[in-house]
Parts: C-alpha cells; sequence; structure tokens
C-alpha cells in the first residue's frame, strides 16, 4: 500500500512538472524567438557509431555537421546554441538530456549518420520518441544506436511500476511538438539539400527519453554506402546538411507561431 501511495504522490509531482514543462515550451515556440537549442553529436570518443567502407567514423561526421548546424543557427538566430560535445569524447546519453533539460532548451537535435547491410541503402530519415517503433527498419535503427550506450548506463526497462510511469510522462511531453519538429526538419533535408526521403519515422530511442522539449534525432545519410559515405565526408555538404536542418528549425518555429495564442489557465493549456 506504502507503495503504491508513493508512486501516485509521485506521478502527480512529476505531472505537475510535465504540465509545467510544457507549458513554458508552447508558449516559448508559439510567437516568442526559440531562446535555447541543442545539438547533440552523436557518439563520441570510444563509440565510434557505424564506420563507413574507407573507414570513416559516424562520430566525426556527426561532430563536423553538429559544429556547422551551430555556426548557422548562430548566424539567423537570436538564440544560445549548446552543443553537448564540441571535441571526440563519449558522453553518456542521461548526461545529453539532462544537459538540455538543465539549460531549458526549447529544441533538441541528434545528429546521426546510418548503416545497413545492404550497401545500396541511402537516404534521410527523421526519428522522434515514440516507445512503439514505426517498422522494422525503425526499430534496427534504434537499436543500433541504443547499443552503444548500454554499458555502464542506467536505461528504463518495464520491470518498475515508477520507472515505467515516468518513461511514459517523458515520451509523451512534447510528442506533437516533436513529430511537428520531425517533419520540418526532414522536408527541408529532402527540399533544400536534395536528399532522398526515407520518411519521419518514430522510435525508442534512449538520448530522446526524459527529454522535455521538442526533440528529434536525424539519420542525415547511409556512411555503408560508398557514394553517401563520400558525400557526408565533404565539407560542402555537411554545410548543405548543416542548412538545410537549420531551415528546418526555422519552419518549425514558423508553424508553433502560427499555431499560437495558447495561455495557460489553472494549470491547464488552452487556446485564446
Amino acid at each position: 500500500m506504502a507503495k503504491i501511495l508513493k508512486i501516485a504522490f509521485l506521478a502527480f509531482f512529476f505531472a505537475l512538472q510535465a504540465a509545467s514543462a510544457s507549458a513554458v515550451n508552447v508558449e516559448s515556440l508559439a510567437g516568442e524567438p526559440i531562446r535555447v537549442v541543442v545539438i547533440d553529436p552523436g557518439h563520441g570518443g570510444d563509440d565510434t557509431g557505424a564506420k563507413g567502407p574507407s573507414g570513416m567514423a559516424e562520430k566525426d561526421v556527426t561532430l563536423s555537421i553538429a559544429l556547422k548546424l551551430a555556426e548557422v543557427l548562430k548566424e539567423r538566430m537570436d538564440a544560445r546554441v549548446l552543443l553537448t560535445r564540441t571535441s571526440d569524447v563519449f558522453i553518456p546519453l542521461e548526461e545529453r538530456t539532462a544537459f538540455a533539460n538543465a539549460n531549458r532548451a526549447d529544441i533538441f537535435i541528434s545528429i546521426h549518420v546510418n548503416a545497413a547491410a545492404n550497401r545500396d541503402a541511402r537516404g534521410t530519415e527523421t526519428f522522434f520518441l515514440s516507445m512503439d517503433a514505426t517498422d522494422e527498419d525503425a526499430r534496427r535503427v534504434a537499436a543500433f544506436e541504443n547499443n552503444a550506450y548500454q554499458a555502464g548506463e542506467a536505461v528504463f526497462t518495464g520491470g518498475d511500476d515508477l520507472k515505467d510511469i515516468l518513461l511514459d510522462m517523458a515520451s509523451t511531453r512534447s510528442h506533437h511538438e516533436s513529430s511537428t519538429l520531425a517533419e520540418a526538419v526532414h522536408m527541408s533535408m529532402l527540399g533544400k539539400a536534395g536528399r532522398e526521403g526515407r520518411g519521419v519515422k518514430q522510435a525508442r530511442f534512449t538520448v530522446l527519453v526524459g527529454a522535455t522539449m521538442p526533440a528529434v534525432l536525424v539519420e542525415v545519410g547511409f556512411i555503408s554506402n560508398p557514394s553517401e559515405e563520400k558525400w557526408l565526408s565533404s565539407r560542402k555538404d555537411q554545410e548543405l546538411a548543416a542548412r538545410a536542418i537549420a531551415d528546418g528549425v526555422a519552419s518549425f518555429r514558423e508553424i508553433m507561431t502560427r499555431r499560437g495564442g495558447f495561455i495557460e489557465v489553472s494549470g491547464k493549456l488552452t487556446q485564446d
């Protein structure tokens, strides 16, 4: 009985925090500038991520694109642009999300590149968090990206009622806004960077769990494809990808502005 009451109390407490966080995020993105952007270059340090046919490591590509994206956003927006890493170091996933939350980020973008057994696989996929994967391919991608972080890291499982409650809150808090951000970034990658689209998908990416702001993971291209690896290694094309993602952020901001008019009444979000 005591355990049930404790879970109920904590669930209520975190629900209030979630409502408060959602109110801040909606208001900051509906008619107001995006104030803080956190960019997460995937992998790093001993965790190389995927490798291309020539030996190029995912961790290097993601850092290069992330640094370029940060510069573009700083040029275009009056916002703090922060990175979870700026050098070749390993950062545990929970620290990446905690960093974004602690800095009250308005959006969180995790940059990755894909790999597949089929060396002809190509194109861009954009993900947002869900406990259920869109398809088997989305499940495979999430499993690969999550696997690199299992050692020494606490990952939520289904065996603890309280963890299940908190995980569910984390996954639904900014779900709709994350979907909108993913769609905006994805369409920009297709239109502005000329990428082949593999869809906007959902999957259980550990790096997105717990984010209290719109959060997406972009698989820019397939490093396992020789021609895509060459594209990903080009500074010019990395810049193109960075600018396309930045354009997606701008489109997202415009969409949220058009949707504006939300006010908080008695702890609930109500459309004005």
